[in-house]
């Protein structure tokens, strides 16, 4: 059994391998420089706090095997940077580091930029059906 400082290395393993990988813009050279809660604007309706959450992922979408980077997350969902568009209410997979793996469904999807899609996905509680 591999210990907790295991996973950041079985991601990195696995980000290698990945059949697609998001490709940074260079317009987000500090992408990884913030950490903690979002701060929350005026007449924000959110139910939850955001916090930044930096970092590498593996999304299961269909049977392809995508490298994301996470950009935020709150108790209901996450944004993320895809290498590929998705569309509202398509479910998939999420292999965060140091946590197990969530069922998701794409709730928006902006283009950044070439090879870079910003996805916003609420967790599916209580899922009974596989991704697809």
């Amino acid at each position: 059994m591999l210990g907790l400082s295991d996973e950041q290395n079985v991601i990195a393993l696995a980000w290698d391998k990945v059949e697609q990988k998001t490709c940074l813009p260079e317009h987000l050279r500090d992408f990884f420089d913030r950490a903690g809660p979002i701060p929350v604007q005026y007449g924000c309706r959110r139910a939850y706090q955001r916090f930044y959450i930096r970092g590498k992922a593996i999304v299961r979408h269909k049977e392809t095997f995508l490298g994301v980077y996470t950009v935020d997350a709150s108790r209901q969902g996450l944004c993320f940077l895809s290498p590929i568009q998705m569309f509202p209410k398509e479910r998939c997979r999420i292999r965060l580091p140091k946590t197990k793996e969530f069922q998701i469904q794409i709730v928006r999807c902006r283009r950044v930029d070439e090879g870079c899609y910003e996805c916003g996905a609420m967790f599916v509680l209580g899922a009974s059906t596989p991704a697809e």
